[in-house]
């Protein structure tokens, strides 16, 4: 799974090219769509809010490429987010238990994935 880290900015060739056996979670395009949000209200960034749209729907094309938070994902995050030191970045908790549930690695660039106990993290 993708962390939004990995899809904001300059996304890495290997995940283009392979962007197919990829996928992330429905929290991580929540993410991007308030980026863009942002973005869209800030003066001079409005490219940039035209990017992360054409990033959104051309991922939003790819069938399958957002994963549904389920009920497994919801078991994953409350034993993750239970733990004290994890409980403050709940997003990243939800993006991790996804990654956990589906028993897949999370590819990020955001070194503070380490902090969830039994997720295998990948850094780009």
């Amino acid at each position: 799974m993708l962390d939004t880290s990995v899809l904001i900015g300059t996304i890495p060739t290997a995940v283009i090219d392979g962007i197919d056996e990829y996928g992330a979670s429905f929290i991580v395009r929540a993410e991007l769509l308030r980026g863009r949000e942002r973005f869209a209200r800030t003066a001079g960034h409005e490219h940039a809010a035209r990017v992360r749209t054409q990033l959104v729907e051309a991922l939003d094309a790819i069938p399958g490429f957002w994963t549904p938070f389920d009920d497994a994902a919801a078991d994953a995050y409350a034993t993750l987010a239970a733990r004290p030191e994890t409980a403050v970045r709940s997003k990243d908790a939800l993006i991790a238990a996804q990654a956990v549930a589906r028993g897949v690695p999370l590819l990020t660039a955001d070194r503070g994935f380490t902090r969830f106990i039994g997720l295998d993290v990948e850094f780009i």
